[in-house]
């Protein structure tokens, strides 16, 4: 059903749709005769320019752009009538910053709080810091504190993550793969007629293999084995019998290398036999250790 409205211009009575309800003229010419009307010259503050107005909204306009109005506020300050803002400190880098008296109060209805950042790059650096302190964990395997991380592509945080790194995963796996199926954390198998023990990745080291043979004399020397040192079965055709009265250690290349059960009274007796070319003290504590058979094999 059509309204019917006065012109502001010249009185007549005129009928609109309700949708053109906000309608204030009759005719366009209405319109151009109140603009008319309305017509004034103003001079810019800030650059001296003069400029006109035609629109009631713009009888208090004090400058002729934008650019003028943001020059003259950087130079004599904000107008009074932007003087009610509030000034917060942006959490993430400190910088001040303003809300208007509506955005604030449209702000605190919306969040329930107060503003905390300037911008959006700020916000979105404060909240993936924020993000990452709430998901702090202790990974199940090590025990070390991390912050669990986010997905490729997406940057969603990943929030089933127990394990702080590829190695504990590795370790992580084995370990429950291993008591799931009742297996030995150690596995021994036979390669190229040798024992070879398999051992779980663990302490930060990847999973590895070793001679059986070379670990058992480790054991017995409570010490890695030297680069110069080398373990020789006494059996040459049972060479997966790992005891020590099996074992030899020698020194050298594996062939013509000297057992060291063999080289030790060679030893003492090149100490005997040339003394002066050992110091005095060298010599007396060696052949202390020789009488307490410091240097006798006990395997």
């Amino acid at each position: 059903m059509p309204v019917i409205k006065d012109c502001e211009q010249c009185g007549t009575p005129f009928a609109v749709r309700p949708a053109k309800g906000h309608q204030r003229f009759c005719s366009a010419e209405c319109l151009k005769s109140s603009r008319a009307s309305n017509h004034n010259i103003r001079t810019c503050l800030q650059c001296g320019n003069a400029f006109e107005t035609t629109r009631e909204r713009e009888k208090d306009r004090q400058f002729c752009s934008e650019p003028c109005m943001r020059i003259h506020q950087a130079v004599n300050g904000r107008p009074a009538a932007l003087a009610q803002e509030t000034e917060f400190s942006c959490k993430n880098c400190g910088a001040p910053f303003f809300y208007k008296p509506a955005t604030l109060k449209s702000y605190r209805k919306k969040f329930g709080k107060d503003p905390l950042y300037c911008s959006m790059p700020c916000s979105d650096k404060g909240r993936r810091a924020d993000a990452d302190i709430k998901n702090a964990t202790t990974c199940s395997n090590c025990g070390k504190n991390f912050f669990r991380t986010r997905r490729n592509g997406s940057g969603t945080i990943y929030r089933e993550q127990h394990l702080c790194s590829r190695q504990c995963k590795n370790e992580w796996v084995s370990k429950v793969y291993r008591e799931k199926h009742g297996l030995p954390q150690v596995t021994r198998r036979i390669k190229r007629g040798y024992a070879v023990l398999r051992f779980p990745a663990a302490d930060g080291k990847p999973f590895h293999e070793m001679l059986e043979h070379r670990y058992v004399m480790e054991q017995f020397l409570g010490r890695e084995l030297l680069p110069t040192e080398t373990v020789h079965h006494r059996r040459s055709w049972d060479k997966t019998t790992n005891t020590m009265d099996n074992l030899e250690l020698r020194t050298g290349n594996h062939g013509p290398g000297g057992a060291v059960e063999d080289l030790i009274p060679w030893c003492l007796e090149m100490l005997e036999l040339y003394p002066q070319f050992v110091g005095d003290r060298e010599h007396e504590r060696l052949i202390r250790l020789a009488e307490r058979g410091s240097f006798q094999h006990t395997g």
